[in-house]
């Protein structure tokens, strides 16, 4: 099928557009041959009609590749569909990296991303580049594998323009080459790379229109790699440095940032010195108008690029005030006065001599002097010449500037010799060239003209390298090789490099005496004008030129060229400066070149260095021009990438705005054709650009087979299908494991499978709807009969109710008759019942109020003398136990006093319970607060007795009087008198109730409130512990890590001849360590110095590790029998053989503890002799030799054996001298034994995890459909499996999980201890393989998630098998749970949206939208981003787990067990035998 068939109606077309430059149409008819016109419906609904005078317009490529990672994967292969690619990717996905071959584009967001992290860099460390998503980090890990594995230099070429992020990628690059390559060997080189960049940037850096941090010079770091793959040095290269920015800026730009940096902080002691004021004050700084950029603190930029020097050990304090001082001093030249003096200003001079020259330590009167004058030589005398006010500026501004750049020139050099290895010459190296991209502007000068002279060789140099690529992949598959033709750029850089070149003629006409821009000009326009297609000459100008340029056509402007190429400084004021009495100065000066410094370092040249000497006529003497030593060293560069593996990084400006995440096509497709990739993308469209293995062609088009698959192999099964569907051979050809396709095959492919599986939907569908319509017709028949049958039936049911209703109807009258005449019985009796009830209950009332208005008076007597009695008793017993409370407070106070003094002497509290004063201050408080509510709730009731009392006087009174009244009158009022005493006990019942309530309410509201405060005092001083320990035993990570580092530093200075500077500076670097690591344990204990109360005691001992010891035993020699006696002489073979020399094998043998409890008892036989020095000494050297033990590098067992020996010297009897010093160790040491454990499984497991969970095929057949299109991208000598070697599964994650199990059963680890274990692995697995998923969008499918799901159950049965779930490893499998549902689940509906959201509740915001983003279309994402910003509850500042985070490790405690040396079986094997049992 030809291509042009694919320009049917419904087809995608990209037409120009000159806002967008590409915009998107559909045809509305088929074209067919000779048709002259063309009708598309553009995306907004215009309808255009377009001729074919230039052609078809390019078509689009299918859906399936939209988003595509490698713009080398697309079918059409031209700049519409790369600029749409880019731009999907761009905004839809917020992906800011894409692949293009061999080359890394990136558009910079300009905002902070989290794909940087140190998780990140995991995730990518050991993986394929075909593997992941396109990635800076990928590309690094690319070259650093291919470096180890082949042993081959590289480089990664970072290109762009101004403010495309080519600083930040190459920092990124630094950065994992410093974490990757950092992890064998900890030392200080990798933090010495990384603590370059600072400086760099604060001496290179300048603020400009387009970049608020540009690097105004090129540069080309060496990293240099060891055997291991670790950093042992680097080296660093500069080109080209911006020096006229010292001296000018152009508006809205700023000068050096190192300028402003001293400026913001001249307030310092250090800097008041410098004589410094705002920037606004000085010449050099405000030019542009702008001394400040948004965001940036210029004097926290400072305080970075001083701990850089700090770091990087080789600029002492006062090296640094002297660099300091320099640069004050370029400040204060600018702002000398230069008066103009004599006839029409032909004289100048300096009124003032300025402190800059002080600083300098220079002679003042003679800079002045010279820099007003200069020396000629006339006829072979000297003659001084006076210079002119703009001659004498000039002079100064050019001297400025040559004093900068010998101090740049300087201070790479000392970076370098920081940066050298001294352990051992680099093996191989990794180059990160971070170069300035093709620059053209409105007018452009030398520097315009250097910048892309520099990109025409690294163009070419590119060309070639990707033309060779095209030719080994040909050559690799075997497919008949034809050359392929590209834009071959030799011509232009033969015009500017060549004999009679520009260069050539620019070096010529600078050593004219009276050579000037024109007549350079005039020499161009005659020798190239006519004679090279790459040389124009301007119509409205003789001094200007253009040069057609691989990118773009430039004009550039002659004026300035030789100034800038010369960079003269005059000889007298630089022998000034070597004259100087500053050490620094002079050495700045020494070596530098009187008509210019160099930028670049390591200039491999025979040619003399063009500095200046004192004699006769030294102007005449030929210098080197910029240009010169530009080309000189643009060419060692050029052999260096040469001789290297190239790695490619195109660094994008989206916007000249800077404003995040906005695309601009037109300046979008100027850098893609300036940067190369078009080019690349032409390369690889020129040959076959589609590359499918025939495992992946076969699954994807295996619908088009006309015969059924399985009769043959895949390859002639593609290669039979092949010769049906394509006719012309011309347009495919197959390799040995790959087919290759001309541009458009694959869409024309994708149309075949779609009308094919068309097709094959029609049919279904015919068929399914006919098998519905059936089953249809049969249902109704089925209904039918149903529904007669239930009529029938429903005519039966009603006759026979009807009967039944007629039956029930008699009965029911002769019920209802019955009834009434029961009724009226019933009612007449009831009747008569009440009467005499109610008689009756009248006459026994009458008698009752009688009897009782007898028993009342005796009764209210009884009630009287009771109250009290009770009352004079409560007293008596308020009383007693008021003064219980007083005893009983003052015996706890004692006891109180006791336990903190007690407390106070614990060392373990005082470590592990930090601020727990300030929690006994806060319930201390609490406790205040509910006694001043006990003081006022006994004021309330005080307050209630006194109201009772005095109601109960006032009731006595009444009783009183109503006894009176009785006397005189018995016989009256006899119910009043019984009313009132009633009234009167309803109110004494009231007031007993209240009193008792409040009585109730007083003894138990408080003692409630109480407990209530200490439970949350409690449960909040719980997790602060949680939180004290984790971060504990992180900084006892730290400390061992820092310990490790020391020791690999000793051993360097050992091994290392090394000058007496080196010495030092290896002796500082270790006072450094040895300072850190006790501030790291300072910190632990300050933070832990709070004594706990007594009552807490028992709480924390179970939340602690180890115990504090015991108070101090008293016991002799002769009271303890059972121990071991071991002679002073023999105590190092005890240990040798018990630790230092126990082999694993011999220690599996012995019983479970033995080493431990024969130490345990020699210790305790030494203590209990009176000898506790020797018994101390005994256990300190014990300890030590169980560290040693842990340093060496071991398997599980070994450390297993060690874990179990620290265990077992903790928990034993208190000896008599204090070990809490001691239990702190063996905790420790315990703690470090656990980690290095893990850190043994984890390593073996690192390398399965992301196979065997995401990739490994448990289910058999699961990929045989909706296989994705993923294009093929990787590289030649891609890393293989080796032959025969076990692909990673589950099996295999499952069999280490399995060996570490065993071995833990084996030393009968508690249970406990094995689940905060195995949570940790299993973290560290979900972890892997979620930041893997998030990463890699091959795996974003439901083959992959149920697969997932599929592999994890195997997981959790195990530990469901061995009892490990209840410890939180099965919790810690939630995150990547969820995210393989989220690829099973239906996102079809809102329903199936709002499901989505509320399953994966574990998940965060950023990880669920990365998930999705990877097979979603927009408009779906759209209304997926709206709900997950609307649920709450879940964190959502993270995108991937954080692999390295380590949960915090309890170690239950035990009883301590009663030892005795005739129960230990001790076999001869140990050799301990001059052990004497005691």
């Amino acid at each position: 099928m030809a291509t042009t068939n694919l320009y049917t109606k419904g087809a995608c077309v990209w037409v120009p557009d000159p806002e967008d430059v590409w915009v998107s149409a559909r045809l509305l008819r088929d074209f067919c041959p000779g048709d002259e016109q063309l009708q598309l419906e553009l995306s907004d609904g215009r309808v255009r009609l377009i001729t074919q005078t230039s052609g078809l317009p390019p078509l689009g490529n299918p859906d399936i590749l939209e988003g595509e990672n490698d713009l080398t994967a697309l079918s059409f292969l031209h700049e519409p569909a790369v600029l749409h690619n880019l731009h999907v990717r761009f905004l839809d996905y917020n992906s800011i990296y894409t692949y293009c071959g061999i080359v890394l584009v990136a558009i910079n967001p300009y905002e902070q991303l989290p794909i940087y992290g140190e998780e990140v860099i995991d995730a990518y460390s050991g993986q394929d580049m075909a593997d992941m998503e396109p990635h800076v980090f990928s590309v690094a890990e690319e070259a650093y594998r291919t470096m180890t594995r082949e042993e081959t230099n590289q480089s990664i070429i970072i290109s762009g323009e101004s403010g495309s992020g080519k600083t930040v990628s190459a920092k990124f690059t630094m950065r994992y080459f410093a974490v990757v390559g950092g992890a064998v060997q900890q030392t200080s080189v990798e933090d010495r790379v990384l603590a370059s960049n600072p400086i760099m940037e604060a001496i290179g850096n300048a603020k400009t229109t387009r970049n608020d941090n540009s690097s105004r010079f090129g540069k080309y770091i060496e990293i240099g790699f060891g055997q291991n793959g670790d950093i042992i040095g680097a080296n660093m290269r500069t080109y080209l440095l911006e020096k006229s920015r010292v001296v000018f800026q152009a508006p809205m730009e700023r000068n050096y940032h190192i300028f402003y940096q001293l400026c913001a902080s001249r307030d310092l002691p250090e800097m008041r010195a410098l004589k410094l004021g705002p920037a606004e004050h000085f010449r050099y700084t405000n030019q542009g108008e702008e001394t400040q950029i948004p965001g940036t603190d210029d004097a926290v930029e400072l305080d970075r690029t001083r701990n850089a020097f700090t770091i990087l050990g080789r600029h002492s304090v006062l090296h640094q005030m002297e660099l300091y001082q320099i640069l004050a001093a370029v400040l204060h030249l600018g702002n000398v006065k230069i008066q103009a003096s004599g006839r029409g200003g032909d004289r100048s001079y300096i009124d003032v001599c300025l402190c800059s020259f002080d600083w300098l330590k220079l002679n003042c009167a003679q800079m002045a002097h010279w820099l007003c004058h200069r020396r000629l030589a006339v006829g072979g005398e000297m003659l001084v010449k006076p210079m002119s006010g703009q001659q004498a500026s000039d002079a100064r501004d050019a001297l400025a500037k040559h004093i900068y750049g010998q101090l740049f020139t300087w201070t790479v050099l000392r970076l370098n010799a920081a940066l050298q290895g001294q352990r051992e010459q680099p093996k191989s190296f990794i180059g990160v060239l971070d170069i300035y991209g093709f620059e053209t502007f409105d007018r452009n000068s030398f520097e315009q003209f250097c910048i892309n002279y520099a990109n025409e060789k690294l163009q070419q140099q590119f060309n070639r390298h990707v033309f060779q690529l095209e030719q080994e992949e040909y050559m690799r598959e075997e497919l008949p090789w034809r050359r392929i033709e590209f834009s071959d750029n030799q011509p232009c850089i033969t015009l500017l490099e060549g004999p009679l070149g520009l260069l050539d003629l620019l070096d010529e006409e600078c050593r004219m005496p009276k050579g000037s821009d024109e007549n350079w000009a005039q020499k161009l326009y005659d020798q190239h004008l006519t004679r090279s297609a790459h040389f124009r000459k301007p119509r409205m100008s003789n001094t200007a030129f253009i040069i057609l340029h691989f990118a773009d056509t430039v004009q550039y402007e002659c004026e300035g060229f030789l100034d800038k190429n010369r960079d003269t400084v005059f000889e007298e004021p630089i022998n000034i400066m070597k004259a100087s009495q500053s050490e620094l100065v002079a050495e700045l000066f020494q070596q530098g070149a009187a008509g210019g410094a160099l930028t670049l370092l390591t200039l491999k040249s025979s040619i003399p260095n063009g500095s200046l000497r004192s004699g006769k006529r030294p102007h005449r003497e030929h210098k080197l021009t910029v240009g010169f030593q530009f080309r000189q060293s643009l060419q060692l560069l050029m052999d260096t990438l040469n001789s290297t593996t190239p790695h490619y990084i195109r660094c994008i400006k989206p916007n000249d705005l800077k404003k995040p995440f906005e695309f601009d096509p037109k300046r979008i497709v100027q850098q893609l054709r300036a940067c190369g990739v078009l080019e690349t993308i032409r390369i690889s469209a020129a040959g076959y650009p589609s590359r499918w293995t025939y495992e992946d062609f076969f699954s994807r088009y295996r619908v088009l087979l006309r015969q059924s698959p399985g009769q043959g192999t895949i390859k002639t099964d593609c290669q039979r299908a092949l010769q049906e569907l394509i006719p012309d051979s011309e347009l495919y050809c197959f390799g040995k494991t790959k087919v290759f396709f001309r541009a458009g095959q694959v869409a024309v492919l994708e149309k075949l499978r779609g009308e094919r599986l068309h097709a094959a939907v029609v049919t279904i569908q015919s068929r399914v709807k006919g098998w519905m319509a059936r089953r249809r017709y049969l249902h109704i028949c089925w209904a039918v009969l149903t529904l007669q049958r239930y009529t029938r039936g429903r005519l039966v049911r009603r006759l026979a109710h009807t009967l039944r209703y007629t039956h029930a109807a008699l009965v029911v009258q002769k019920t209802y008759r019955m009834l009434v005449v029961r009724q009226l019985y019933l009612m007449i009796r009831e009747a008569t019942i009440t009467i005499q009830a109610y008689i009756r209950g009248m006459l026994a009332r009458r008698a009752y109020r009688e009897l009782l208005q007898q028993r009342a008076a005796i009764l209210l007597q009884a009630t009287v003398r009771g109250w009290l009695q009770r009352r004079a008793f409560g007293r008596i017993r308020a009383a007693v136990v008021l003064l219980q409370c007083c005893v009983r407070r003052q015996a706890a106070r004692k006891e109180l006093r006791k336990l903190r003094a007690e407390a106070r002497s614990v060392e373990k509290y005082r470590e592990l319970n930090k601020g727990m004063e300030v929690k006994l201050m806060q319930l201390q408080l609490r406790a205040d607060h509910q006694a001043r509510e006990s003081a006022s709730l006994r004021e309330m009731l005080h307050t209630e007795r006194e109201a009772h009392v005095s109601e109960l006087e006032q009731l006595r009174a009444a009783l009183r009087k109503l006894e009176a009244q009785l006397q005189v009158k018995p016989q009256k009022t006899p119910a009043v008198s019984v009313k009132e005493e009633e009234e009167r006990q309803r109110t004494e019942e009231r007031h007993a109730s209240d009193v008792l309530r409040l009585t109730q309410k007083l003894c138990v509201y408080f003692p409630e409130r109480m407990a209530q405060a200490i439970s949350n005092a409690g449960a909040s001083m719980k997790a602060e512990l949680e939180e004290e320990r984790r971060r504990y035993q992180g900084l006892l990570r730290e400390f061992t890590r820092l310990e490790q580092r020391y020791e690999n530093l000793r051993d360097m200075s050992a091994l290392a001849e090394v000058p007496t500077c080196q010495q030092k500076q290896h002796k500082s670097e270790k006072i450094r360590l040895r300072i850190k690591i006790v501030l790291i344990g300072q910190s632990t204990c300050a933070n832990t110095k709070k004594g706990f109360p007594s009552h807490y005691e028992i709480q924390l001992r179970s939340f602690v590790g180890p115990a504090v010891a015991s108070p101090p035993l008293q016991a002799k020699a002769g009271d303890v029998t059972g121990l071991l006696e071991c002679k002073k002489r023999d105590e190092g073979r005890l240990i040798k053989n018990l630790i230092t020399d126990l082999r694993a094998s011999l220690a599996a043998s012995l019983p479970l503890g033995l080493p431990a409890q024969v130490l345990f008892l020699c210790v305790r036989q030494a203590d209990c002799s009176g000898e506790p020095t020797r018994a101390h000494a005994l256990c300190s050297t014990s300890i030590a030799a169980i560290k040693a033990s842990l340093k060496v590098p071991a398997h599980g067992q070994t450390t297993l054996m060690t874990k179990r020996m620290g265990c077992g010297l903790d928990n034993f009897v208190p000896l008599t001298f204090n070990t809490s010093e001691l239990n702190r160790t063996l905790s420790d040491l315990c703690i470090q034994a656990y980690q290095q454990l893990l850190s043994i499984t984890e390593s073996r497991l690192q390398s399965l995890i992301v196979p065997a969970v995401l990739e490994t095929e448990t289910i058999p057949g699961l990929s045989g459909s909706g296989s994705k299109l993923v294009g093929s991208r990787r590289r030649t000598g891609s890393d293989p499996r080796a032959a025969g070697a076990e692909a990673p599964s589950m099996v295999m994650v499952l069999r280490e999980m399995s060996a570490l199990h065993t071995a833990m059963n084996q030393q009968e680890l508690p249970i406990r201890l094995q689940e905060q274990a195995f949570r940790q692995i299993t973290y560290l697995l979900v972890a892997t393989a979620l930041n893997s998923l998030i990463l890699r969008k091959d795996l974003c499918c439901w083959n992959c998630g149920l697969q997932t799901r599929y592999n994890l159950s195997l997981l959790e049965d195990w530990l469901r098998a061995r009892g490990l779930q209840e410890g939180g490893a099965v919790a810690t499998l939630e995150p990547l749970i969820q995210a393989a549902q989220l690829l099973q689940m239906s996102k079809n509906s809102d329903a199936d949206a709002k499901a989505l959201v509320q399953t994966c509740h574990v998940l965060s915001t950023q990880q669920v939208g990365a998930l999705l983003q990877m097979f979603l279309v927009s408009d779906r994402m759209y209304m997926l981003q709206g709900l997950l910003k609307e649920r709450s509850g879940v964190m959502q500042s993270y995108l991937l787990l954080d692999v390295r985070r380590v949960f915090p490790v309890i170690f239950p405690r035990h009883t301590p067990p009663l030892l005795n040396a005739e129960q230990l079986a001790i076999p001869e094997c140990l050799k301990i035998s001059f052990l004497r049992k005691t």
